[in-house]
């Protein structure tokens, strides 16, 4: 049995549970996409996981204010949105 954080409902079946919990939250595959571009870019400076804003950022630029999310799994390809504030 996995343990949970009581966050999210018990699944029906293990089989289920052992798939969601594979699922990674950090440098998934189009994150680490992204990052290489950026670097290969000469885009350099951004922090990763910010902790100091809000929300769970990917990928931040601090100085500029500017927050990059990578939503990338299987279900929902791979999208970026940013946030500027």
């Amino acid at each position: 049995m996995y343990v949970r954080d009581k966050r999210s409902p018990v699944p029906k079946s293990e089989a289920t549970s052992r798939v969601m919990s594979a699922n990674r939250g950090r440098d998934t595959g189009p994150e680490l996409l992204l990052r290489r571009a950026l670097w290969a870019a000469g885009r350099r400076g951004y922090r990763l996981h910010y902790k100091k804003a809000p929300g769970r950022l990917d990928i931040a630029y601090p100085s500029r204010k500017i927050a990059i999310f990578v939503h990338g799994c299987f279900r929902h390809r791979f999208i970026v949105s940013e946030a500027r504030t």
